[in-house]
């Protein structure tokens, strides 16, 4: 279980689970522990998919007494929570659902070291009215998808920040190199060091004004980006230089990052979606 590894469970439920259960349940029973950080929660909205857009992949939701039996398998970013949120089909709507990873019915399958992508496979779990918020849309605009871009522009800021501290980690191993191997390698990391720059610069001058649609998406790729080019840098140069590099991508974690918003390639296919660029907007 790695420091890193911690501090991004920790922002996802800060900033993803505890605004959503704030705006779409009744603060009782188990959902009202998660908010008073008893608990602490995940997000399991974010599954890859052929079909488009953020909760493409729901549970199936069954009736049964008062609350709903729920089946289907969803991807976590990581195994460090007690429980997640869930988009559920219910009674031809959406919902979501708090399940606890415990629970009856609920198999969390872990990767490895477990603190990596892991899958979740619900059958049959049931949960109770408490545990079912009220339905929900997808809609771009909607309450739903604001609460998920808010969250994507707080991670493209903690995103940006990892990205330039492993910038800074490359530099740092660089000079202990001796100086003709910083010259060969210092080309590399200016590289990855504008694109983390620029990243930062588009935060910046965004503001406030970019934590809702497509501007929230915009600064999540562009820091997903950042993340993805630092962490290939640092695999490149220890591996072919044989730097030691330490910081927040020196064991490969930047697909896990990604992960807390789907990925790369899913956060650019949303970014797309909402400027109307290929495919139809809901």
């Amino acid at each position: 279980m790695t420091e890193t590894a911690q501090t991004w469970a920790a922002l996802e439920h800060r900033l993803g689970v505890v605004p959503l259960i704030a705006a779409f349940f009744a603060p009782v029973g188990a959902v009202a522990e998660v908010v008073a950080g008893r608990k602490r929660g995940a997000l399991g909205l974010f599954t890859p998919a052929p079909e488009p857009g953020w909760g493409a992949v729901a549970l199936a939701g069954e009736r049964s007494g008062e609350g709903a039996l729920l089946r289907g398998t969803v991807r976590l970013p990581g195994a460090l929570a007690d429980g997640a949120l869930v988009l559920v089909k219910l009674d031809g709507e959406q919902r979501l659902a708090w399940l606890d990873h415990p629970a009856p019915g609920v198999v969390d399958f872990r990767g490895a070291g477990g603190d990596g992508l892991c899958w979740l496979h619900v059958e049959g779990a049931w949960v109770g009215p408490e545990l079912l918020s009220r339905p929900v849309t997808l809609d771009s605009g909607g309450p739903f998808v604001r609460c998920l871009e808010a969250y994507a522009a707080g991670w493209a800021a903690a995103a940006v920040g990892c990205a330039r501290d492993g910038v800074k980690e490359l530099r740092r191993a660089a000079r202990t190199a001796g100086f003709q191997t910083a010259q060969q390698v210092a080309l590399g990391i200016t590289e990855v060091e504008i694109e983390a720059d620029l990243a930062a610069a588009a935060l910046r001058r965004a503001g406030a004004e970019s934590t809702e649609g497509a501007g929230a998406l915009l600064l999540a790729v562009a820091a997903a980006r950042a993340l993805s080019g630092v962490a290939a840098r640092t695999a490149e140069l220890r591996d072919a230089w044989g730097l030691e590099i330490d910081g927040p991508l020196a064991n490969g974690t930047a697909a896990t990052l990604t992960a807390y918003l789907g990925g790369t390639l899913l956060l650019e296919r949303e970014l797309s979606r909402a400027l109307g660029i290929g495919e139809p907007t809901r």
